[in-house]
């Protein structure tokens, strides 16, 4: 009887283990020297210095969009008020004021 049980457990094993491989989407047929070439920056972007992260976050507080968030609540990003705070923060971030504040940042 212990050994009846043993192979009932072992077949239930080996069951659910083939429906859970069963159930996993397979992997696309990438040749090695493709995934090898995929790099982390082609997924992220180029790295950030320290300089660079510490100047986009000062140039997020000089539009005010700091103020659009406390505690758990997410901001109305719909609202006016956001869409002009994000604007003004877009512009700051690809005008001349970013590469100043990564030189201020920098200590350059």
């Amino acid at each position: 009887m212990t050994n009846l049980k043993k192979n009932l457990f072992a077949a239930l094993l080996l069951a659910t283990t083939t429906m859970a491989v069963n159930a996993q989407p397979h992997a696309s047929t990438v040749s090695a020297s493709a995934a090898a070439s995929t790099n982390i920056a082609d997924v992220f972007g180029e790295p950030k210095s320290r300089a660079e992260v510490r100047a986009d976050l000062a140039l997020w507080k000089r539009a005010g969009l700091d103020e659009f968030h406390s505690g758990e609540n997410t901001p109305d990003t719909f609202s006016r008020e956001y869409r002009v705070a994000y604007a003004e923060y877009v512009r700051l971030r690809t005008g001349p004021e970013y590469k100043e504040e990564v030189q201020r940042q920098s200590g350059l």
